[in-house]
């Protein structure tokens, strides 16, 4: 009698060696599905799809280009401005597999030369601020009546006004590069005034 009571609990004793191979089993692919109803996913599929296309336009397009550095000094001998100023460009627009590093990077010039020479006074002497555009270049270099559009200002009027100022004074760029058949490129230039962005050292 004893030992027909103690053979009841091997069964058990295997139904439990046997229990970490089943969850292991459900772990696979072909075995999820069984279990739809208890698996909450951590985004939904519109975010998720968002984001794969946000990673593919980001693979297909240029790197974002920036730069900066100390304000010219404009005043008198003395006067010890040491403001800073960087920007960076960043194209919005999928390339379609055209190379617009060198043609950013000119516009990039043009932008920081003319916003260069309307600086204002303030920001050599410490004046700080954060000011981002976004504007369309069209087939033929121009820039569209009413662009560019304030992103967000610094709220001081002399460093928008600076900003804007730098992009209408440029326009219009050189022709968008032939091998591109979109009828516009979009950018967002951000300008910070005495801040370094993440890619000034």
């Amino acid at each position: 009698m004893p030992q027909p009571n103690a053979t009841p609990p091997p069964p058990a004793a295997v139904a439990r060696s046997e229990a970490p191979r089943q969850p292991l089993k459900l772990e696979t692919p072909e075995e999820q599905p069984t279990q739809k109803g208890l698996i909450i996913p951590k985004t939904s599929p519109g975010r998720a799809i968002q984001d794969s296309m946000r990673d593919a336009a980001k693979m297909n397009a240029p790197t974002a280009i920036g730069g900066g550095g100390q304000v010219p000094t404009r005043s008198a001998p003395g006067g010890g401005g040491r403001g800073s100023a960087y920007a960076g460009i960043e194209m919005l627009t999928p390339n379609e597999g055209v190379d617009f590093n060198d043609y950013l990077a000119r516009v990039y010039q043009s932008v920081k030369r003319n916003w260069f020479a309307v600086m204002p006074a303030s920001v050599e002497l410490g004046d700080k601020g954060v000011v981002s555009l976004q504007f369309k270049i069209m087939r033929n270099g121009a820039v569209p009546d009413g662009e560019p559009v304030k992103v967000f200002g610094s709220g001081k009027e002399p460093l928008d006004r600076a900003a804007v100022s730098s992009v209408r004074t440029s326009n219009p760029f050189e022709p968008l590069p032939p091998n591109f058949s979109g009828p516009y490129i979009e950018l967002r230039f951000t300008y910070y005034y005495n801040l370094q962005p993440d890619y000034a050292h």
